[in-house]
């Protein structure tokens, strides 16, 4: 489909760069599924004019979402939204659009300026970096059988893990998608541990499979302080 129409909103008197603030409105519209995979986007040209600016900042846009994996841009079909596969992988390493709109809508609510909370938490990082050391988690994937319970056992009793199950069978696959990327730590059974790692591999996870001992070595060099 082509989105030659689509409405883009540019603040010139922020901080944040135009260049910036389009890529991550493109970033927003693919992963709020307005933009779906194959869809074609505005021309350089078409864009520059809709925004009145130069066309060489839509152009090194263009060019670095598509180095990102997110747009196709070949010779006389114009620039596209990336396939269902990268588009895919996009989505389930960065689960975190609807925790920010959220975040959005409690500031709101809360009367505070919104733009004003976002740039102090960019200056806040810029400080202190991470606020807390998050407690790594641990995810077990269809681990009824006594050597996986074992070793689940084995890390709540060794360590402060935040320690989360799910079956596969019963659980829908986007479920289990989120809870891969959510996961440090991912521990299943020897005999689903390929099907389990076509998703892990997407969101850039290890899998560790009950039932190999190199695998067993690594979990439990993991449980050591």
């Amino acid at each position: 489909m082509e989105h030659s129409g689509l409405l883009f909103k540019i603040d010139s008197k922020s901080p944040i760069p135009i260049n910036l603030q389009i890529k991550e409105q493109i970033k927003w519209l693919i992963g709020k599924d307005l933009l779906k995979p194959g869809d074609t986007l505005p021309s350089t040209n078409q864009l520059a004019d809709q925004l009145s600016i130069n066309r060489n900042t839509i152009q090194g846009v263009y060019s670095q979402l598509k180095e990102e994996g997110l747009l196709s841009i070949q010779k006389g079909r114009g620039t596209q939204v990336a396939g269902e596969e990268e588009i895919t992988r996009f989505k389930i390493q960065n689960t975190y659009f609807s925790f920010v709109e959220q975040t959005i809508k409690d500031a709101y609510e809360l009367g505070f300026t919104i733009e004003n909370v976002l740039l102090s938490g960019f200056a806040y990082m810029q400080l202190f970096g991470q606020p807390l050391k998050r407690k790594l988690s641990y995810l077990f994937i269809e681990c009824k059988v006594s050597s996986c319970i074992f070793y689940l056992d084995e890390i709540k009793r060794m360590t402060s893990a935040d320690i989360h199950t799910i079956d596969v069978s019963s659980s829908p696959e986007n479920i289990l998608i989120e809870s891969i990327h959510n996961a440090d730590v991912i521990v299943t059974r020897a005999d689903l541990a390929e099907k389990v790692k076509r998703f892990a591999d997407a969101a850039k996870k290890t899998v560790i499979s009950v039932g190999s001992s190199n695998d067993v070595s690594l979990l439990l060099n993991m449980l050591r302080p």
